[in-house]
């Protein structure tokens, strides 16, 4: 993808209907955390395939004067017609860097649970403030329009194991939530999801498979089962035997903590392993039980990866929510992996003008300086960015630009890569 750098940007808006529109003449805002900023062209990208432009409700366009160089909330259409904002989802393996510019009206509802990015209108394209975070095709749109493909492999494995109930879940979530990583499972390639898991010991703000009294909905139904150990090695080694360097992840967003069942994972891996030692197993998880690693490790796993939505202990632990760990059982769940020879990513949360603010870029530098993983994975928030900020209480500094710390990472941390994907062992890098 390569920037957008000839005419400027217009303004890019909803009617309530849903429709899309593009002013003639006004400029668009983003966001960076709670302040606006003007429209780089330099920062924009033509809309990858597979994104999609949403509407924002209650929500009122910004936009910058030319003259002025003012940010102005727009409410209505030069026809007086009430106008609500407009934003863009991207499609896996971008990162967006600032958020769309809007004001909130006092009877907004909370918006569900996206990742909501800037968009605007160049040379009469969608263009996006956004960058290709992973060259890694597991999850491009356009490898997973085969539906009828799809049906074929789902029937073809069903009579294959009829009783195995993980594969009916893979099933619906490749179907029901078009889960990619799912898709890729059923079509032999890439990463297979592994969801063991139906509790969690933690409370999520943005969880995406269950919400309690929050005002919005989850993502998907989280699992209702747990499968057992016989059931999920078959799922791994069926796998294993379709794909070369394929990879198995524990920790899917449609469950809970995987750690919590880590007797019965380490049994399972030890099925597959007594199989064959192909293939990468990877654990997903966010790191609450770090005394668990060790015999998962022994067992065969091969990475982990441990999510934070901020290296900064109080927005780590608001957001968490969790009355049986804390940000400390997470850090030692990293110094554990990292002891036992686990290939070690970081899933950490990107929010523009959050993650990239000067206190919690210093906050980064000081995690890996004593946590030297190997990868970040750097993940899109899905979440309303007004609710996360007023659920773990930002307390709002200067930001350096996503792609400014992107840079900074590479220059100061060169031996750890940034992706958005679990890599096979086979790209480690080293022999563990």
């Amino acid at each position: 993808m390569t920037p957008r750098r000839r005419n400027r940007p217009q303004l890019v808006y909803c009617d309530e209907r849903d429709r899309i529109y593009e002013h003639p003449s006004l400029e668009p805002a983003f966001r960076s955390g709670t302040r606006f900023v003007p429209v780089d062209p330099a920062e924009l990208i033509e809309l990858p395939f597979g994104s999609h432009i949403l509407s924002l409700p209650g929500r009122r366009p910004v936009a910058r004067r030319k003259r002025t160089d003012a940010f102005e909330c727009i409410p209505d259409d030069d026809a007086g017609v009430p106008i609500v904002a407009a934003a863009s989802f991207l499609s896996s393996g971008f990162l967006r860097t600032f958020l769309p510019g809007y004001t909130v009206t006092a009877d907004a509802p909370t918006l569900p649970l996206w990742a909501y990015a800037g968009v605007a209108i160049v040379d009469g394209e969608y263009a996006v403030p956004a960058m290709r975070i992973d060259e890694d095709p597991r999850s491009d749109p356009e490898l997973h329009l085969d539906d009828a493909a799809l049906t074929r492999a789902q029937r073809s494995l069903a009579q294959r194991l009829p009783d195995n109930r993980l594969v009916r879940q893979l099933a619906h979530c490749s179907t029901e939530y078009r889960c990619l990583c799912a898709r890729n499972f059923f079509l032999g390639r890439f990463e297979a999801p592994v969801p063991t898991t139906p509790a969690c010991n933690a409370a999520c703000v943005g969880c995406l498979s269950l919400q309690e009294d929050s005002g919005f909905c989850h993502s998907q139904d989280r699992l209702d089962f747990s499968p057992t150990p016989e059931e999920i090695a078959e799922v791994i080694l069926h796998h294993f035997s379709r794909v070369p360097d394929g990879v198995a992840s524990f920790g899917q967003g449609c469950e809970g903590e995987p750690l919590l069942r880590a007797r019965d994972l380490s049994r399972a891996i030890e099925l597959v392993r007594a199989h064959t030692a192909r293939g990468t197993i990877n654990l997903n998880t966010n790191g609450s039980l770090p005394d668990r690693i060790p015999d998962l490790r022994a067992a065969g796993l091969d990475s982990i990866r441990i999510s934070l939505n901020s290296p900064t202990e109080r927005y780590y632990n608001r957001y968490v929510r969790s009355s049986s760990f804390s940000f400390s059982d997470m850090r030692r769940s990293v110094e554990t992996a990292l002891g036992c020879g686990l290939f070690v990513s970081l899933n950490l949360f990107f929010l523009p003008g959050f993650t990239d603010m000067e206190s919690e870029v210093d906050s980064l530098f000081a995690f890996l300086r004593d946590h030297p993983v190997h990868m970040i994975q750097t993940r899109n928030l899905n979440i309303d960015p007004d609710l996360y900020w007023a659920a773990i209480g930002v307390e709002e500094t200067n930001a350096i630009g996503i792609r400014t710390l992107c840079a900074t990472l590479r220059e100061r941390h060169p031996a750890i890569r940034l992706g958005y994907y679990n890599p096979p062992r086979e790209k480690f890098g080293f022999s563990n």
